[in-house]
């Protein structure tokens, strides 16, 4: 049980390594799901494959007719999220973000991949993320594996920063009820 749980922690310390270090621009990856085009984006890392299941962790996180998915459970219970993706619109009472794609490994790390920041998404190929005055923000940094968090609220997000959020979907649009602001130092 230690050995996952540790596991668990360095896969985590190296996802946020690896989007600290893994982009040029200084930003953190993400990437966006592909559309009904059936058109692939760019990818930063050709290692990932789409994870489209649900969570059932308490009560189900299900969206069987829309084409977005919440994390499959084991994914979203090392990262403690149900979904995580890049700031890349942001308006008055909601932001839009592109899907980061995670993934355990054989050797139990988690591999992220998405799309470069530079590259131009269609508004129809970015997710809607709603939120309301329960929601819950905090900003988090991480430098050399550790994670440290504080409040923080929906003035803090910028584009392109990641984001990991806890909450479910419906019809296609996040319903998040916790937004974690991902900082990597």
């Amino acid at each position: 049980m230690k050995m996952k749980k540790a596991a668990v922690i360095i896969s985590i310390g190296c996802i946020l390594n690896v989007l600290a270090v893994g982009c040029s621009s200084g930003t953190v990856p993400a990437k966006v799901q592909e559309a009904a085009a059936g058109e692939e984006l760019p990818e930063e890392s050709n290692d990932m494959q789409q994870a489209e299941s649900t969570c059932d962790v308490n009560e189900p996180n299900e969206n069987h007719e829309g084409k977005w998915h919440v994390l499959e459970p084991e994914i979203a219970a090392a990262l403690n999220a149900d979904f995580m993706g890049k700031v890349r619109k942001i308006t008055e009472d909601s932001f839009f973000i592109a899907e980061t794609k995670v993934k355990i490994l054989d050797d139990g790390s988690l591999s992220t991949s998405s799309p470069s920041s530079s590259t131009d998404i269609p508004d129809s190929r970015l997710i809607q993320v709603a939120f309301d005055g329960n929601t819950q923000f905090y900003v988090g940094t991480s430098y050399g594996g550790e994670e440290s968090y504080e409040a923080a609220k929906f003035q803090d997000l910028e584009e392109h920063m990641p984001v990991k959020m806890k909450g479910m979907f419906e019809d296609d649009v996040f319903y998040a009820t916790e937004i974690w602001i991902l900082n990597v130092s």
